[in-house]
């Protein structure tokens, strides 16, 4: 997908108490197809304060992917600023907001951050956020809670609250023309396979992958999968 001769712009929204690390896989092998780089959604105290920050920063034109809580984000910039975004990808992302009880485990998790347990919070919710077979694997829980500790309890708290603050994407769904895919892991508890579905189905044209083997955080568990989806995205035609 190149314009001109020049690689396209690709942002890379991440999620809740994620930095570059979640994209680094796709990050170098995109390198060839694109000039990507990962948003800071780390110092804003609401879903549309990160998209209106984002789009501050961005290219005039660009394609964007958002996972999970940049999901969310790239939603509302593409509601923004329809004009200005190529392409879109939407990985483990509902258009919905939170479900009743993920909301109700981010709101019970704030005090105890507060009172120095985030260690325990990431502990909590890393088996609730990868597929069943991933739940004893070293790796992948030493990548997610590096993320997690580096960005520390200021960060996990103000995301938490801009996503108990999100009501869900109030835009039409409908009014997105670009280019867009939608990714979820088969076993995502999270977000569910359903969820993208009907996300898929409301914006036109979009192309829904599951990803086998994977929960809720496709880029970290199944990364080679995740590439070959964003590469065939980023090469369909517009």
């Amino acid at each position: 997908m190149k314009h001109g001769g020049v690689l396209p712009d690709v942002l890379l929204l991440p999620g809740l108490l994620c930095d570059e690390r979640l994209w680094a896989a796709q990050t170098e092998a995109l390198a060839g197809s694109a000039r990507s780089r990962t948003s800071d959604l780390t110092a804003h105290e609401s879903i549309a304060a990160m998209a209106d920050a984002v789009l501050r920063q961005a290219p005039e034109r660009f394609a964007m992917a958002g996972f999970s809580m940049g999901g969310c984000v790239a939603l509302e910039v593409a509601a923004r600023a329809p004009d200005r975004v190529r392409r879109l990808a939407l990985l483990s992302t509902s258009s919905r907001g939170l479900s009743p009880p993920v909301r109700q485990q981010l709101r019970d998790s704030i005090s105890g951050i507060e009172a120095g347990g985030l260690d325990a919070y990431l502990a909590d919710a890393f088996p609730l956020y990868v597929a069943p077979e991933r739940i004893h694997d070293r790796a992948l829980w030493g990548a997610f809670a590096a993320m997690g500790k580096s960005l520390g309890p200021t960060v996990a708290v103000r995301q938490i609250r801009a996503l108990l603050g999100y009501p869900g994407f109030c835009g039409d769904p409908g009014r997105i023309v670009c280019p867009t895919a939608v990714i979820c892991g088969r076993e995502d508890r999270r977000t569910p396979v359903a969820a993208h579905e009907e996300l898929a189905e409301l914006i036109p044209g979009a192309k829904l992958r599951v990803i086998e083997r994977a929960g809720h955080f496709t880029p970290l568990e199944e990364p080679q999968a995740v590439t070959c989806a964003l590469l065939d995205w980023l090469q369909a035609p517009a």
